[in-house]
């Protein structure tokens, strides 16, 4: 197939997933014969506001339409040059116009928009979903989200790249566990459990006390702006950002419901706060994309952390939801513990390909277990290793995902 792409929020791969789709699919649809078309329009302007799920300024939406069309004109002169078989997007309500996948279906040419945030950032894609040919969700129980706005979806797994996501040699691994990734949800209460439990730990990402505390997500308007599209910022942890986020509150949820989500959102913070302190000897700072699998590899136990914010804010429930991590660690040949979802379970054997936990205490004792019983680690490892590359490459994952869209693969 000749497959037109538009994955990259951005066009520079430092912002936002300006690399990170682009990296994972591409190589992929290649190995697999695929000609990829890409779009050279930047959706940084339009990434800046994609946290908004609606309601946008007449700036924004301006902006939306003039990307669209700028699109649709590459899909256009790319589809004269030579037929277009599939339009293959990654795009929030804020990249698209939805109206644009009509004129892709005048055109002939069919469309799947991909998105991993479903389970808690549903909102955030709901315009785009009605409109798509097929919604391509990461989730097993998004499903539901999509067919309630009339949307097509099709379930399929993340997975990871065995040329990027590989095995070292020659690396003797230290008797401890690691953890790769920015702190969010309860990442850091599990880690303070072991923390104080003295497990041996080490810690890579943002946000640990290795760098400026992390008050809320960062700004997404460009420098020195007070506006951008009509919609005036905030800086993060300012008192001015506070008040936003307390009036929307307010708004979304009413006097009682709100107040009451505001000050489970101050509790958690001022509890958050007093933990950074237990970090100072194990977080190590961030690390570049390129070493992650180099880290890993490096340790006898790789951790990982499933929870996310219900409507992906905090002060909502916390769920269980399976990432991308859960794929790529176990392509590194590590030993890989990660907290239970029934979902994981359809991907590994628990406990002998990959192993999870449901409390601090399970989670306390499997590490301290993994730790002490090498050669048990050991077999885990390489039979995760082994089910990863069989299953679980990204070129498994399009040929599953053109099968379940009727596309020739």
């Amino acid at each position: 197939m000749r497959i037109f792409c538009a994955v990259r929020h951005s066009q520079d791969p430092r912002q936002f997933y300006g690399g990170l789709w682009s990296a994972n699919f591409y190589p992929a649809l290649r190995q697999l014969g695929h000609e990829i078309v890409e779009s050279q329009v930047d959706l940084l302007p339009t990434s800046r506001f994609m946290g908004i799920a609606d309601g946008f300024t007449p700036e924004e939406i301006a902006l939306r339409g003039r990307t669209t069309e700028q699109i649709l004109a590459e899909v256009r002169a790319a589809h004269r040059e030579k037929p277009v078989s599939l339009f293959l997007g990654y795009f929030y309500n804020s990249h698209f116009d939805p109206a644009g996948f009509d004129e892709l279906r005048r055109m002939g040419i069919p469309s799947i928009n991909f998105y991993c945030n479903s389970i808690y950032q549903f909102a955030g894609v709901a315009a785009i979903a009605a409109k798509v040919d097929f919604s391509w969700h990461a989730e097993r129980d998004a499903a539901s989200s999509y067919r309630a706005v009339g949307g097509k979806p099709v379930w399929v797994q993340m997975g990871a790249d065995p040329q990027v996501y590989r095995p070292v040699s020659g690396i003797e691994s230290m008797a401890k566990a690691c953890f790769v990734g920015q702190r969010y949800a309860d990442r850091d209460r599990w880690m303070a459990a072991l923390v104080r439990a003295q497990v041996p730990v080490d810690i890579y990402g943002s946000g640990w006390g290795n760098d400026p505390e992390q008050t809320g997500a960062a700004s997404n308007s460009p420098p020195g702006m007070e506006t951008y599209l009509g919609r005036k910022q905030s800086v993060p942890g300012s008192l001015d950002a506070y008040r936003t986020v307390f009036h929307g509150t307010i708004r979304k949820e009413g006097v009682w419901q709100g107040v009451a989500r505001v000050l489970r959102q101050w509790r958690y913070r001022n509890e958050t706060r007093q933990l950074l302190p237990l970090f100072t000897a194990c977080a190590k700072g961030p690390i570049p994309f390129t070493r992650i699998f180099e880290i890993m590899s490096g340790y006898q136990v790789c951790l990982n952390f499933s929870n996310v914010w219900a409507d992906g804010r905090p002060g909502s429930a916390l769920i269980p939801h399976v990432r991308l991590r859960d794929f790529e660690a176990p392509m590194c040949r590590v030993c890989y513990l990660t907290g239970h979802t029934e979902e994981i379970a359809q991907f590994y054997e628990i406990g002998a390909e990959i192993d999870t936990y449901r409390s601090e205490p399970e989670l306390i004792d499997k590490v301290r277990f993994y730790l002490a019983h090498p050669e048990t680690a050991e077999k885990m490892r390489e039979a995760g290793y082994r089910r990863a590359l069989r299953d679980h490459t990204w070129v498994r994952r399009f040929e599953e995902l053109f099968a379940r869209t009727g596309l020739q693969s």
